[in-house]
């Protein structure tokens, strides 16, 4: 009780401002998830496209090209790498991804996932 005594009027807006500046990610990110913003998976290899995925339907997806195989699975919304034939298995081992901005990488093939939202390919 000691402390709202001594808040003054500007003190209680500086509250509020405060306040509303902490609730802006939340609001952006709600936002972002609108219909339309869908996330689309852009396969690339050797920095060529060969592949786009939609994370809206469950699916599994194969790529083969001179011995070497990537396998992704899309489910629930989400990617991820489920087979290569590398040595290292880094792209099997990272799990789930559904954000845009994420990636899958397999070095040893040159296989690269990128998530993007739909808005985002069609401005490139």
């Amino acid at each position: 009780m000691e402390i709202l005594k001594r808040l003054k009027p500007g003190d209680f807006l500086i509250v509020v401002i405060l306040l509303i500046i902490s609730f802006t990610p939340f609001f952006m990110v709600h936002n972002s998830k609108k219909e339309g913003n869908q996330v689309i998976a852009i396969v690339k290899v050797n920095n060529r496209q060969v592949k786009k995925l939609s994370l809206d339907h469950d699916q599994k997806w194969q790529y083969q090209r001179d011995g070497k195989i990537n396998i992704l699975q899309v489910k629930n919304h989400k990617i991820r790498a489920i087979d290569a034939n590398c040595k290292d298995q880094v792209c099997v081992k990272e799990g789930w991804k559904s954000k845009s901005g994420d990636t899958i990488v397999c070095l040893p093939h040159k296989f690269l996932v990128e998530l993007k939202n739909e808005n985002q390919i069609d401005d490139e």
